[in-house]
């Protein structure tokens, strides 16, 4: 069942309600998003993105002069870190942690050769950028996703999700202007 709501921009353009009134309407138009579930122990702490420009021939990229797309940054890896931390120790054991990138038109960026796939998440077949596996000792585990993009990386706002067992633990978002 899809649900439909209509917006009068008129009403909201020159009214403080608009920002909140279009997170609203984003939230019910993807419910997807609207509805994850957060997992009950496990959680990214000291979540960490740094955005690297390719690195590949440093010494002649200087001399290359090409047009720029206005769309695409100078951006093609992305690394980001942090500690995933539990209270409870019965998540002890062998866990797969997702990193899913969704750039700024709302794509997965998947690249299967990269290291990406397809996860259950809340009963929908999802793609994800990079996964680790590691074994866990319920209480604290260091993780690294290292990412080059195949191209180079949108302008725009971008949402990083992080997922244990098909549950979020942490999620950030970073503007590439």
């Amino acid at each position: 069942m899809s649900k439909s709501i209509k917006i009068d921009m008129i009403t909201f353009k020159n009214s403080k309600v608009f920002a909140v009134s279009l997170i609203l309407f984003l939230f019910q138009a993807i419910p997807s998003i609207a509805q994850l579930k957060n997992h009950q122990t496990i959680r990214a702490e000291n979540l960490k993105v740094v955005l690297v420009k390719d690195i590949e021939n440093l010494s002649d990229s200087s001399r290359i002069v090409t047009a720029e797309d206005p769309q695409k940054s100078s951006f093609k890896i992305i690394h980001v870190s942090f500690n995933m931390v539990s209270s409870d120790p019965k998540n002890a054991g062998y866990k797969s942690v997702m990193m899913r990138l969704v750039d700024p038109k709302g794509t997965d960026i998947n690249d299967p050769i990269a290291g990406g796939g397809l996860f259950n998440l809340n009963g929908v077949e999802t793609a994800y950028t990079l996964k680790v596996s590691s074994n866990y000792d319920g209480k604290f585990l260091d993780v690294d996703f290292l990412y080059k993009h195949p191209k180079h990386y949108k302008k725009g706002l971008h949402i990083i999700e992080l997922y244990v067992d098909g549950l979020k633990i942490g999620e950030e978002h970073f503007i590439i202007k």
